[in-house]
């Protein structure tokens, strides 16, 4: 499925095709929570299938269609995180190396597919990048992520990078409206920070409850009603994505109602004596934890680091 907010993207791809220039590599990157995997999974499907349709949509009836929709296609290959795993490792992507070298059961391309790239542990990366500088014939790999700065130089400058945008405000708020939303579409694109499917995977009663829990969490511990071990303790099984975004969000929160009195402050018992300086320190911090939440690091002192910068803070 193409969103409407990519569209152009997916145009300039049919282009690419047409042209005969349809890169080994391709890297497409953009914000959690805005349809990159949906395009990466549609570009997927076109290139697996054996008759296309005019813009490359996958037909959808092949016997290769029917082969991928059953989960079970020879020609496709995908490294992602395993259970009990943080991290895409170096045996994955040697695998994924000579699936590429195989001879083809159908006639459409080989495909690797990688999500999330960031993953890739750094023996894992540098093994991908032999298939990156010697591509298989007839094989296309694809990466997907959220965090395309933190990707080694040299895996980047061997892809074709494809960067999907975030739709502006009007466009979110329309598509969100025509979903079955428990909460308005303004507090879930609010919340979300602008991601409109982010925004509607938060659209839930347990999400909600989740998210004030750990907002009172975190005032108990700038506050000191609770010790950061305690809460480190009670949220290290959580994912840390999610504490992130949530953090992120309220700090901008907390920027925005410096410079607008009227902005909606986050639901935080915590003083807001905090300088605008301090608010920008604490924002880029949090921002460096987003950059190695996937890596092996200890939960529980991930989270006690995190929440000590906030503790500083006040």
């Amino acid at each position: 499925m193409i969103y409407t907010w990519h569209q152009k993207i997916w145009d300039q791809l049919v282009a690419t095709r047409n042209a005969n220039h349809l890169p080994h590599a391709i890297l497409i990157s953009g914000a959690e929570g805005i349809g990159k995997q949906a395009f990466a999974e549609a570009l997927v499907n076109s290139l697996l299938c054996e008759s296309p349709q005019e813009n490359y949509n996958a037909c959808g009836q092949c016997k290769s269609c029917h082969v991928k929709h059953s989960d079970a296609h020879p020609d496709y290959y995908q490294a992602s995180i395993a259970e009990n795993k943080t991290q895409i490792v170096v045996d994955q992507i040697r695998q994924l190396n000579n699936f590429l070298h195989m001879s083809r059961s159908y006639q459409g391309s080989r495909v690797a597919y990688i999500n999330p790239a960031e993953s890739l542990n750094v023996n894992a990366a540098n093994s991908l990048l032999k298939s990156l500088e010697e591509p298989a014939n007839n094989s296309v790999i694809i990466l997907v992520t959220s965090q395309i700065s933190t990707l080694l130089a040299t895996i980047k400058s061997r892809c074709q990078m494809l960067h999907l945008p975030t739709p502006n405000k009007q466009v979110a708020l329309h598509w969100l409206s025509l979903q079955s939303t428990q909460h308005s579409p303004e507090e879930l694109l609010e919340m979300s920070a602008g991601k409109p499917l982010y925004a509607l995977k938060l659209d839930n009663e347990e999400h909600f409850k989740r998210r004030k829990d750990f907002a009172h969490d975190l005032s108990a511990a700038i506050n000191q009603r609770q010790s950061v071990t305690e809460v480190s303790k009670k949220w290290q099984n959580s994912p840390k994505d999610e504490l992130l975004d949530w953090q992120i969000h309220w700090v901008q929160q907390l920027i925005k109602y410096h410079f607008n009195t009227k902005q909606h402050l986050p639901a935080l018992a915590i003083p807001q004596s905090a300088n605008l300086n301090h608010l920008w320190t604490l924002h880029d911090e949090l921002i460096k934890f987003r950059e190695i939440a996937h890596t092996s690091l200890n939960a529980q002192l991930f989270i006690e680091n995190m929440l000590l910068s906030w503790v500083k803070l006040y």
